[in-house]
């Protein structure tokens, strides 16, 4: 689902309503769809596949997950803490 207003709770991306008596999904599939130039086909369709990243941080180990995030372009998760929480505390003074 996505929210019609940016300034919604999910800030304009994509959610997902889980019932209460389900999970949320472990790994999500979506289709990529390109207009191609070929004259017998008119769109090409490629399938893409997303893991749950907390599914991933609780089932690997910690050098494991880490090797993840690099692969995905990001930080170490004890990078990405420290540099996030140096963000929050710039972000609270401006505020203040």
């Amino acid at each position: 689902m996505y929210e019609e207003s940016a300034d919604g709770l999910t800030a304009g991306l994509p959610f997902i309503d889980v019932p209460e008596d389900k999970n949320m999904p472990t790994v999500l599939f979506m289709y990529e769809s390109r207009k191609i130039q070929e004259e017998e086909l008119e769109k090409e369709i490629i399938l893409h596949s997303y893991a749950n990243m907390l599914q991933l941080k609780d089932k690997l180990s910690t050098e494991d997950y880490d090797k993840v995030r690099v692969a995905l372009g990001l930080k170490p998760l004890e990078v990405a803490i420290i540099e996030g929480s140096k963000i929050t505390e710039s972000v609270n003074k401006n505020l203040n």
